[in-house]
């Protein structure tokens, strides 16, 4: 009975971590992508982005929601978009 229960435990454990095997990563710790919604097809956003993030004057301890914004811009789901959307033009 243990010996199934630690095989559960295991398969389990494995089953979840596929899970980031299909998402992408940036270097503020988002995560994109899932099982069903692929990261890979995210690579040309995810270079736009970092590059647009890592020269813009955002304060560091911003620039992790900034990402995630940039990358919801350019048309990457993300799990609170509020507060990306663009401001209003007023030209």
């Amino acid at each position: 009975m243990r010996e199934r229960l630690g095989f559960l435990v295991l398969l389990s454990a494995l089953a979840l971590q596929a899970c980031g095997v299909f998402s992408i990563t940036d270097r503020y710790g988002n995560s994109y992508g899932g099982f069903y919604d692929y990261g890979n097809k995210y690579d040309w956003q995810l270079a736009a982005c970092d590059k647009e993030t890592t020269s813009s004057p955002i304060p560091a301890a911003a620039k992790k929601r900034a990402m995630q914004c940039c990358m919801w811009r350019h048309g990457v789901p993300i799990d609170d978009p509020k507060g990306c959307e663009a401001p209003p033009y007023n030209g």
